[in-house]
């Protein structure tokens, strides 16, 4: 039900076409594997941390590279299973972490989640 009343307060802004979305996601996934890779730099290998943050930076790779090689009618089906494993793997308490990487995860979190959200809104 919460996502009939979600397409009822849509909004034409909201909407993007297939090319705008082929050039915006790129960039803010790069700019997200980057900033995951700078963050695994950081933390030693052998931890369940670190293994999530490789994971998460893994699934976006193959999104980014599925998504360069799919349309608009495959790209969920393709795709964006890729992008929800990676919100998965950094869906998690942040609570033990120190401020600065607690809002650095959010912040990642918050760019992917609005790239996925805007897959049904393409056109």
């Amino acid at each position: 039900m919460a996502t009939e009343r979600a397409k009822r307060d849509w909004n034409e802004v909201e909407f993007l076409r297939w090319e705008e979305f082929r050039q915006m996601a790129p960039a803010i996934i790069q700019l997200e594997i980057s900033r995951l890779g700078e963050m695994i730099e950081c933390f030693p290998t052998d931890t369940d941390f670190r293994n999530a943050l490789v994971k998460a930076r893994f699934e976006l790779k193959k999104f980014s590279e599925c998504l360069a090689g799919c349309g608009k009618e495959s790209l969920e089906e393709a795709c964006a299973g890729h992008l929800r494993n990676a919100i998965f793997s950094l869906s998690f308490d942040f609570s033990w972490l120190d401020e600065e990487v607690a809002g650095t995860l959010k912040y990642i979190l918050e760019r992917l989640m609005n790239v996925h959200n805007r897959i049904p809104l393409i056109y």
